[in-house]
């Protein structure tokens, strides 16, 4: 779990609320797991970030392939919610939520305010979008921090969403569909 790696993140697990784009709860409990390679990287992020004023603010991490499915009901598009695999594959894999390899990140200040961006989490219009040509200069110099920093410590960017980062690991590990209760201890 992320918060063995550093337990200063904010957490703040989007989908174990009814603050996301479905207005349900998804998760069950509010674990936020995440491969430990990729935890590290972030960790490495969050040091920099710190350094700066700043903290990291996750809404997302390791994502169940059972969850994957029902978010792609709710929002059937390819381009923000990835589709999920019909049935077991064996090869193929990529960084995804599904595999602890993606996160979805905001900034924090030193009094848990979040900073300004283009939109808020799971904004699938425009507005999510890094080309977002409309966003404020503040909103602009803050996407700009964050992507500098993320990508510094080995996370790639995604185009159609400013918060979602992916490791950029040669060799993804397959897709997982363990409980987010498993990880309890």
């Amino acid at each position: 779990m992320l918060k063995d790696l550093d337990d200063s993140f904010i957490i703040d697990l989007r989908y174990a609320s009814t603050n996301n784009f479905t207005g349900k709860i998804i998760y069950p409990v509010p674990v936020c797991a995440i491969r430990k390679e990729t935890g590290e990287k972030l960790v490495k992020a969050h040091n920099i970030f710190k350094k700066d004023g700043f903290r990291i603010k996750v809404w997302d991490a390791y994502r169940p392939l059972h969850v994957q499915r029902i978010l792609f009901e709710a929002c059937p598009y390819n381009d923000y919610v990835a589709k999920p695999p019909e049935k077991p594959i064996t090869s193929g894999f990529r960084p995804r939520h599904n595999n602890g390899m993606a996160v979805d990140i905001t900034l924090v200040d030193k009094d848990g305010n979040e900073l300004e961006m283009p939109s808020d989490f799971d904004d699938f219009s425009e507005r999510g979008k890094l080309s977002y040509k409309y966003m404020t200069k503040e909103a602009r110099k803050n996407v700009d921090y964050l992507h500098k920093v993320m990508n510094s410590v080995g996370f790639r960017s995604y185009e159609n969403e400013w918060w979602h980062f992916v490791d950029n690991i040669e060799e993804p590990t397959p897709y997982l569909d363990i409980p987010l209760e498993a990880f309890l201890r």
